[in-house]
């Protein structure tokens, strides 16, 4: 089981804090508290005899950490999210639940969504609120009861909102309701609350399945989607499925929403719900973002997640990694063949990111195709089997940069240098890592040359580099670029503190 320190958890902080505004266009940009991570180039001029490696997340090994324990948590498909809530220091999950009556036409079950706290993020209390009745009892943790939509919903981001001065709208959450199926009240709500436990809905979609004609509906669009509060650009960022694509709409009230734009593309040979959902999340001074991903092998349907990266918040790119950062399980895992993401960002704690996600060990059906032609019919064991589960990273260790002994460079682009302390994220305890700084020319700044420099010999997730005999803070408002000397060693991540 994974341990930590009162004082590591003490540091477990949102990465959606408030973090410094993007770049105008045309400015060089200025590097400041935020790690400037090579899941892209784009900050990279020179890389020379380096490889490029992306990183799988590690599953914690007593999966799913949050369970099935209740007889109203008994949700096949366990949608939710997790978030780190700093002022009451725990870890809150809002998750997908049943509340053991059947729809008006008997042909499936009322959803409820369900609450839980945790003060390590593994181990987890089901308050008893008393707010539903739900097979009997109050003496339950269920936040929204089937008495909306008939239990229709489900609620893919619930997330606690540092933007909104407005304390009756602390919390925020997004969700799809099937009700009224082929009508306009089918599609994407959004709800707000106080406390995370008394909601209000919209009364109809915020985005339409079935727009109405002549009318200022937005949409269509299906299920599978999540939300981000963007505090680059304060605003609010909803992630939706249009089929074979992804789209995304922006707004700064949580009210007025623009149209649906494509912001991922299906690729050739991706047909249907093969790019199945996404989620993004403010990381420093840029985005990155979670991809479920469905490979619609007829006999190995494998659901897992990937990682997306953005500049901008618009343009969101699929990296080649290779392999997934959540793969799928073996034989006999909880994650066997359906692994999903979950719709808040990943969560600081001590030098690890936690990353939730959903997984089950059921096959997901081909929605597009009819059971006579299936290649398989999806009766696997009873799909109640599922629940939340944990994978945690190195912080910034979503791709490094990798010299060999025969050493490898990296040189960064032209940047305003506005700090006094450049750290450092890498694994170089049985290599190094030595640094010189470059001037608006190209030529190694007076006292910052290569061999001035401290070598770091450290696996470290915040390592300073020093000069002999020099401080960084001379080099304040000046144009200058990085260049690292790699030996036996990988660079995750850099950045200029004060």
């Amino acid at each position: 089981m994974l341990m930590w320190s009162r004082r590591d958890l003490l540091k477990a902080i949102p990465l959606a804090a408030l973090p410094p505004a993007l770049p105008k266009t045309g400015e060089l940009p200025k590097v400041a508290d935020a790690p400037q991570l090579f899941v892209d180039f784009d900050q990279v001029d020179v890389a020379d005899n380096v490889v490029r490696t992306f990183y799988a997340a590690e599953k914690h090994p007593d999966n799913p950490v949050l369970r099935k324990e209740k007889p109203w948590e008994q949700d096949r498909g366990t949608w939710g999210s997790v978030i780190y809530d700093d002022e009451a220091q725990l870890f809150k999950a809002w998750y997908g639940g049943e509340s053991g009556r059947l729809l008006p036409k008997g042909d499936g079950p009322r959803h409820v969504m369900c609450y839980a706290t945790s003060a390590d993020g593994v181990r987890w209390d089901r308050p008893r609120l008393g707010l539903y009745e739900v097979m009997g009892t109050r003496e339950n943790n269920v936040v929204v009861g089937d008495d909306h939509h008939d239990g229709m919903g489900h609620w893919e981001s619930t997330l606690k909102d540092p933007l909104d001065p407005d304390p009756q709208r602390l919390y925020k959450a997004i969700g799809w309701s099937s009700y009224d199926w082929d009508g306009p009240l089918s599609g994407i709500y959004t709800m707000i609350s106080a406390d995370g436990l008394r909601w209000t809905h919209t009364p109809e979609p915020v985005f339409h399945f079935h727009p109405r004609p002549n009318t200022q509906d937005l949409g269509p669009v299906g299920d599978a989607q999540s939300m981000m509060i963007d505090t680059l650009r304060r605003r609010y960022v909803a992630f939706l499925r249009r089929s074979p694509d992804r789209a995304m709409s922006v707004s700064t009230d949580f009210v007025h929403w623009t149209p649906p734009a494509v912001s991922i593309r299906g690729r050739d040979g991706e047909q249907g719900n093969t790019v199945y959902n996404n989620v993004g999340f403010v990381y420093g001074d840029r985005y990155l973002g979670f991809l479920t991903y469905f490979n619609r092998a007829p006999r190995n349907p494998l659901l897992t997640i990937r990682l997306l990266t953005s500049r901008d918040g618009e343009r969101w790119e699929r990296p080649d990694t290779g392999a997934p950062l959540i793969g799928s399980g073996s034989i006999g895992d909880v994650d066997r063949f359906t692994n999903m993401l979950t719709g808040a960002p990943p969560i600081r704690v001590g030098n690890r990111l936690y990353i939730y996600y959903r997984a089950m060990a059921n096959r997901h059906t081909l929605a597009t195709e009819s059971a006579k032609t299936r290649d398989y019919e999806a009766k696997d064991i009873p799909l109640k089997n599922g629940g939340l589960c944990l994978a945690t990273l190195r912080v910034d260790g979503f791709a490094s940069l990798d010299g060999g002994y025969d050493g490898g460079l990296v040189t960064t682009k032209q940047f305003v240098f506005t700090g006094s302390t450049l750290k450092v994220k890498a694994k170089a305890n049985f290599g190094q890592v030595v640094v010189e700084v470059l001037d608006e020319k190209g030529k190694s700044a007076p006292g910052f040359k290569r061999e001035m420099c401290e070598p770091m010999q450290a696996d470290s997730v915040d390592n300073p580099i020093r000069w002999r005999g020099t401080s960084l803070a001379d080099l304040r408002g000046k144009t200058v670029r990085l260049r690292f000397y790699l030996t036996n060693a990988r660079l995750y991540s850099y950045r200029i503190t004060a």
